[in-house]
């Protein structure tokens, strides 16, 4: 009954065990889905790629959340993307700053 016992004890363990290694390599092989997260260039806010702005085809090695995506203007020179900085210049045209110097 004792020998049962403890043959019994070590089935189980290695039972346990192999479950384990199991668990782990699924983890491995099929890693559990994490949101890549993207830092704004304007903002410096992490965000996930939902709020990302939709901006196919134009300056898209830079990431802009959705935020700074509505206060975003293009200057009407040299077609540089900057946010409204909401000063009243008097200016007919939306320059940027360094428009605006020349």
């Amino acid at each position: 009954m004792i020998k049962a016992g403890a043959v019994g004890g070590i089935v189980l363990f290695c039972g346990e065990i192999t479950h384990k290694a199991i668990k782990i390599c699924q983890t491995i092989i099929f890693p559990p889905k994490i949101p890549l997260w993207n830092r704004c260039e304007y903002c410096s806010n992490l965000f996930t790629s939902d709020l990302l702005s939709e901006r196919e085809g134009i300056n898209c090695h830079i990431y802009v959340c959705n935020d700074c995506a509505e206060k975003e203007v293009v200057c009407e020179e040299c077609q540089e993307r900057f946010l409204d900085d909401t000063e009243e210049l008097g200016l007919d045209k939306i320059l940027c700053r360094n428009c605006r110097d020349i």
